[in-house]
């Protein structure tokens, strides 16, 4: 069974999915000009402050080491998350296509992502709220999450739909839901 899923991977990739798409979702690029200018705001602050102390205090020991450390470890992190929110604001996409007999999702974030879920694999489709906890993740906020049972007997989540409005999301779930029926009535 492990080779029906490499198969359907191998096709998902090499050529077109030769069905419908169910959702494009592209991130705004105008939000990603905002973060630009806020890296530059902690770039122009960090980066001088961060060679100031390398130089003159230079961490030698390891406890030093580990000082630095915990005074940059929250611009860094910034710094990362900024990045990744960059590069998905000016070329991140996620595609959701639907064909007789798969789910193909599709994400192009900081990497690309291919998802092929087969239809009578699929076991829920529901809404998704990010908790409070993920606030400082770069996870661009999924709003559906699909639950299916993997070729080993696995069960796994798979979240998708950024940013998308409750209304939206609410269309794309029902239209999932309507195919998993219909796949249902083919066996």
């Amino acid at each position: 069974m492990g080779s029906r899923f490499e198969d359907i991977a191998n096709l998902f990739r090499k050529t077109p999915v030769n069905g419908s798409v169910l959702l494009y979702n592209k991130s705004d690029a105008g939000t990603a000009l905002g973060q630009c200018v806020a890296l530059g705001i902690v770039a122009m602050f960090f980066v001088p402050f961060f060679t100031y102390w390398i130089q003159d205090f230079g961490p030698c020991t390891v406890e030093d080491i580990l000082m630095t450390f915990v005074i940059f470890a929250l611009p860094f992190w910034i710094i990362f998350v900024l990045l990744i929110e960059i590069y998905w604001g000016f070329l991140g996409s996620e595609i959701v296509y639907y064909s007789d007999s798969a789910l193909y999702i599709q994400q192009k974030q900081s990497f690309r992502k291919d998802i092929i879920i087969p239809w009578d694999s699929i076991t829920g489709i529901e809404p998704y709220d990010e908790p409070i906890l993920y606030y400082a993740l770069p996870t661009h906020d999924p709003t559906i999450c699909v639950t299916y049972k993997k070729a080993d007997g696995r069960m796994k989540k798979f979240r998708f739909g950024y940013h998308l409005s409750p209304k939206k999301r609410e269309l794309v779930i029902e239209r999932i839901q309507e195919l998993l029926v219909k796949n249902f009535g083919k066996k």
